[in-house]
């Protein structure tokens, strides 16, 4: 039996909450409070009347919560607990009143987690009616649901329910939980606009359960009017989306299973369902497309398909489509990714195209009113970066330039991206797929319209300074034999670029732009080709060195005084004789790092043609200028060492561009291209041009002791002092390694060559009639070939005075032997009056040792001469040279046809009576020829009889001869004074002037002179 006083306790009570409505401090206090705790346990039954009393203190914290008089007066802002201290006087006196539930809480808490389980579910039950009702109630305008759950949990009565609701959802059982759901979601039915906050906050408890119920709940609403606003449904699965996300992707996930593979009548509403509900939120929008990416395949994309009637017929996929326009530019994750996906759809399917289109647009807008979207974020990740690039190589043609066109959005905010997409893009081969190399050339051509886009300079000076790395640290991976290198690549694709530019076929690009960019990088071009020029000389070098030291050994393991197989052996020089099965040789050959190297340099090349490296347009610094000039003639004789005649015909040909446009453009460049040719032909790679090699003395391996001027300080005193030992070798080691005889020709399809070369260095395009620079290759050739800066002037002294430079006459004599190429040089010269005046001291030389030989071939016997004789070719070159130079007049100029005619003494006297006086009187000076209207250097010697003294010497010897010079004497003296005679018309002669010129101007490409 109860007690009487709690009885009268319990009626107190109620008399108390029933007369306290309208004196909220009487129902506040703590006394009553507590009574009505100890109900609770001792009066389960009056559990109804305590739970009605602590909603009525719950809901009087409620109201001071958004009463006026509880508002901070400075911010706004209701006062919280933590703030009560620095409240006026009223709101200190109602803090008390604010504060109850405080006490109701803590209790009801640790009757929870101490307390029977049963209380648990009750006073969950009871909580969640109590939060809706007093949401509902004192909601003063729409709120979204974060701002709803930072104004409410301020509130100390609603705080501590949903604390208490927390705590209960932790106790109860699968059963209970079920029930505490089904409560909460009915009161979300009752008051959707104010109670989806505390489901969103609650929702964490059971985010699964919460979730797929919300989802079911708006489909329902949904199918049954499709225009309504799920605001409230999207806002809880968006609140629970920063928590949640993975629970939201599962209930997704199983949802797009049900809904692509519909079973029951609502499942058709799905997919429209999700897609309209993405418009609300891009947290759901980012989710869904996430769960969308991972189980995406082709047979889905069939299934969309087929599914898609469905969706029409119901009027639910009508206002979808242009809701999802943006919908891409709204992720920031796998946003380029599902435009890519779409891409390789398109063209199969229409609307994916139609889709891809109007979103590309709409990105592309946004770029240019410069405004900042989510799937900008997700281009400038790595991962979306490298899978941009795969895409560019695609042969899917929409998936490539979808994957340009993001690149180039996002290079409008990154450059960074642009320069290295170029780069990547550079190093690519697009040989087996031409088509792929479109987006390469649509990414140079920039984003029109926007403001200050990244340069393409850049991004080539990003992918040479790679390259640069690469050829000079050489530390590539393994690569397989053939594979194309990055920088091979990297210069075939700008070949390919600089000559569709060339040809107008790069619409993408403004006019030049490519061409002043690849100027721009000239440095970094020729550093790379420097690099691989450098290594190709290196091996050309050490591969002569190599077949020079084998012919070596090979002679003097020979019998010295063989000289018939001597001869023999150097008949077999595979420098002068080409090998018949070159181009079957070639092919066998594995495709090595040289091979590599000399593509490459041939491409560097091409591209400097191109591009017009050089040209008197482009501003250089001298140094870039003295190093391009002299990479170039290296260049040149690296590709004289192609295996092949095609092969180094068209090596040849892109080293005369590049030397023309040098040499027209700059004399600097000129005089470095003529000197660098001509000194490199002489000393490091005469062997090409078949140069006969001179043994160094280490290399004969003579002992110290047995030099000959160590023996002849031995013998320097004594009766013998006069006289120096003399042997004709070395004592016990045979003679010495002689030289060839010169009676076969050196290459001539590389000397042809090499004379283009010379001639590509001295044209000049805007003067054709120009000769300075091949007097520049003659004063070249004297300061090279001579080896005393004295005696070197034009006039001829006597002949006594020969004595005097025999010795340097002799060195320049055996330079022509050792390099035959240069009497093709000295022929190119003659061809360009009055060019070879300058070489005077060479001819000089030439035929002061040609005389002193001639006169001593019979001192002693009677030597006949063979018409192969060193001797008598080097005479007949000379002759030929002076009569081509126009230095002799006739008949003297036929000289060089019937000299092989007369004897040797007869010969010596020719050369000293006729040439050699001839000569002297008449300096060899450019004086001697007059320019006539077209520019022309020319000297006319047919009007002029000359005198008895140079030609009465010839006569005489000629008349002895009739029987065999007797056609030649009749033209060179009978038709002559005929024509001198006759020659009383100047305007005859003056026409006659241009085609003689004009002829000998042609011949230019002298290989031999005979």
């Amino acid at each position: 039996m109860l007690q009487q006083n709690i009885l009268d306790q319990l009626k107190q009570f109620i008399e108390t909450v029933s007369s306290g409505h309208t004196n909220p401090q009487l129902l506040t206090k703590p006394s009553l409070i507590k009574l009505a705790l100890g109900f609770l346990d001792e009066l389960p039954a009056t559990r109804d009347i305590v739970f009605d009393y602590f909603g009525i203190l719950a809901e009087i914290g409620v109201q001071l919560y958004v009463s006026p008089e509880m508002i901070d007066q400075k911010t706004g802002m209701p006062v919280s607990q933590i703030k009560q201290g620095a409240g006026n006087r009223q709101q200190q006196l109602r803090a008390e009143e604010y504060e109850s539930f405080n006490m109701v809480k803590t209790s009801l808490q640790n009757l929870v987690w101490k307390g029977p389980p049963a209380w648990s579910p009750l006073i969950a039950n009871w909580s969640l009616e109590l939060v809706a009702k007093l949401s509902d109630k004192y909601t003063q305008r729409r709120m979204t649901i974060s701002a709803s759950c930072n104004y409410w949990l301020e509130c100390s009565a609603m705080h501590g329910l949903l604390t208490l609701i927390n705590s209960c959802f932790r106790k109860l059982n699968n059963t209970e939980a079920e029930s505490c759901v089904e409560t909460m979601l009915n009161a979300f039915h009752r008051y959707p606009m104010t109670f989806d906050w505390i489901v969103a906050r609650l929702g964490g408890c059971f985010p699964y359960k919460i979730i797929m119920q919300i989802l079911q709940c708006g489909i329902k609403r949904f199918v049954e009017d499709y225009r309504c606003h799920l605001d409230s449904e999207a806002g809880i699965l968006d609140y629970m989306t920063s928590c949640h996300e993975q629970q939201l992707c599962a209930a997704f996930r199983e949802m797009l299973k049900d809904g692509l593979s519909p079973k029951k009548p609502l499942d058709v509403a799905i997919v429209p369902f999700l897609l309209i509900t993405t418009n609300y939120s891009d947290a759901i929008l980012q989710s869904l497309v996430n769960v969308f990416i991972e189980i995406f395949t082709d047979d889905m994309c069939d299934a969309i398909v087929q599914k898609a009637p469905l969706w029409l017929s119901n009027k639910m996929f009508a206002d979808m489509q242009p809701s999802l326009n943006n919908a891409v530019l709204r992720l920031n994750q796998h946003g380029a990714k599902l435009l890519l996906m779409v891409s390789r759809m398109a063209e199969k399917y229409v609307w994916c195209q139609d889709f891809l289109d109007t979103s590309m647009q709409e990105l592309e807008q946004w770029v240019l009113k410069m405004r900042n979207f989510p799937l900008l974020a997700d281009l400038a990740f790595e991962e979306t970066k490298y899978m941009l690039w795969k895409s560019c190589l695609s042969t899917n043609l929409l998936e490539q330039q979808t994957a340009v066109r993001l690149l180039l959005v996002v290079s409008s905010q990154h450059p960074h991206i642009y320069y290295q997409t170029i780069s990547q893009l550079l190093r690519k081969s697009y040989a087996q797929n031409p088509s792929t190399i479109g987006a390469l050339m649509r990414l140079l051509g920039g984003q029109s319209g926007v403001l200050n886009f990244p340069s393409i300079t850049k991004g080539f000076k990003m992918v040479l300074e790679d390259i640069t790395l690469q050829e000079q640290v050489n530390n590539r991976l393994p690569m397989e034999p053939g594979t194309p290198t990055e920088a091979y690549n990297t210069f075939f694709n700008l070949n390919m670029l600089a000559k569709m530019q060339k040809k107008n076929h790069f619409p993408h690009v403004k006019p030049q732009l490519l061409t002043q960019s690849l100027n721009e990088c000239l440095p970094k071009i020729i550093q790379i080709l420097d690099c691989t020029i450098q290594k190709l000389v290196l091996k050309m070098d050490k591969d002569a060195a190599e077949r020079s030291a084998e012919k070596f050994k090979l002679q003097q393991s020979n019998n010295n005084n063989n000289r018939e197989s001597m001869h023999d052996m150097y008949k077999t020089n595979d420098v002068i004789k080409r090998p018949k099965l070159e181009e079957s040789e070639a092919t066998n050959t594995i495709d090595s790092q040289d091979a590599a190297r000399m593509r490459l340099a041939h491409l560097i090349v091409d591209l400097l043609n191109n591009i017009e490296a050089g040209a008197r347009s482009n501003v250089l610094r001298t140094p870039l200028v003295l190093k391009l000039a002299v990479l170039s003639v290296k260049y040149f004789f690296v590709g004289l060492t192609e295996q092949t005649v095609i092969r180094r015909a068209a090596a040849a040909h892109r080293s005369f561009a590049l030397l023309q446009r040098q040499c027209t453009a700059r004399k600097l460049a000129r005089t470095v291209c003529l000197r660098e040719l001509v000194e490199s032909a002489l000393f490091y790679h005469g062997h090409l041009l078949g140069q006969l090699e001179e043994y160094e003395l280490d290399e004969l391996k003579i002992p110290e002791h047995e030099l000959l001027i160590l023996q002849n300080l031995h013998t320097s005193s004594g009766t013998n002092s006069n006289r120096s030992v003399l042997h004709s070798g070395i004592i016990g080691r045979g003679l010495r390694p002689v030289l060839p005889t010169n009676n076969q020709s050196c290459d001539a399809e590389k000397q042809a060559l090499y004379l283009k070369a010379l001639n590509a260095c001295c044209t000049d395009l805007d003067k054709p009639n120009n000769v300075e620079g091949y007097s520049l290759v003659s004063l070249t050739l004297v300061e090279l070939v001579s080896t005393d800066v004295m005696y070197n002037g034009l006039p001829f002294p006597d002949e006594d005075f020969t004595r005097v430079t025999m010795e340097r006459d002799m060195q320049i004599r055996r330079a022509f032997i050792t390099s035959p190429v240069l009497w093709a040089v000295l022929g190119l010269i003659a061809t360009h009056r009055p060019a070879l005046c300058y070489s005077s001291v060479l001819l000089r030389a030439l035929c002061a040792t040609c005389l002193h030989h001639w006169r001593g071939k019979n001192v002693n016997k009677f030597q006949p001469t063979a018409a192969n004789d060193e001797l008598m070719l080097c005479t007949k070159k000379l002759l030929q040279l002076l009569a081509m130079s126009q230095l002799i007049p006739p008949p003297l100029a036929n000289l060089h046809t019937i000299i092989e005619h007369f004897e040797a003494p007869e010969i010596a006297v020719l050369l000293r009576e006729c040439i050699w006086n001839y000569l002297k009187d008449h300096v060899p000076s450019p004086a001697l020829f007059h320019v006539d209207n077209n520019g022309l250097h020319w000297r006319n010697t047919s009007l002029a009889k000359v005198e008895p003294q140079y030609v009465d010497t010839l006569r005489q010897l000629m008349q002895k001869k009739l029987n065999k010079l007797g056609a030649h004497y009749h033209q060179m003296f009978i038709m002559s004074d005929l024509h001198v005679a006759n020659s009383a018309a100047p305007a005859a002669a003056t026409i006659a002037e241009p085609t003689t010129a004009t002829t000998a101007k042609t011949s230019i490409e002298v290989v031999e002179l005979d």
